[in-house]
């Protein structure tokens, strides 16, 4: 007891009160940005999870009160490194768009919008689901004749955004 009240009584107000602070980071998390040495993202999920299983230590063990304490911050601490290293660190490195890679577009046909003369660039349009890119192109191996607009190409190879292509007339012909 901590000044008459019990210890358990005191974890599971404390747990109650994260899990409402956790609600609303969830919900406005996004609207701050916390750069400060102790990030809300990761103190109140430990802050919970260490009143969570002293609540439960309280209840199913007769263990010292301190003991029960530190062997809960070391459960709360490994699940909240665990929490931070696979969902919240990947999270603020994903990229939010969906566009397409240069390496996805290797190996896709595109038209050709701007007729590629032998020895020179025109340009290219590769259509998607997210919509269309276009981009220089030129003959990824020496060609005789020039490729006109409306011809389909396939995509080669991508360096420095230039696209190096081939002609491509659709299909195999055996």
């Amino acid at each position: 007891m901590i000044q008459g009240i019990q210890i358990e009584t005191i974890y599971l107000y404390v747990l109650i009160v994260c899990a409402v602070i956790a609600v609303l980071l969830v919900i406005f998390g996004d609207i701050f940005d916390f750069d400060g040495p102790i990030d809300p993202m990761l103190l109140i999920p430990w802050l919970a999870f260490t009143s969570l299983f002293g609540y439960l230590g309280e209840r199913l063990f007769e263990w010292d009160h301190l003991l029960l304490f530190l062997a809960s911050g070391v459960i709360a601490s490994i699940l909240v490194f665990f929490l931070n290293f696979y969902v919240l660190m990947p999270m603020k490195n994903a990229e939010a768009t969906i566009s397409i890679s240069e390496k996805d577009m290797e190996g896709n046909t595109a038209t050709v919008i701007t007729p590629i003369p032998v020895g020179g660039m025109g340009e290219i349009q590769l259509k998607s689901v997210t919509g269309s890119i276009s981009r220089p192109a030129a003959f990824y191996s020496a060609q005789d004749q020039p490729i006109e607009q409306g011809e389909q190409v396939l995509i080669i190879e991508i360096r420095k955004r230039v696209c190096y292509v081939v002609p491509y007339k659709g299909s195999l012909q055996l």
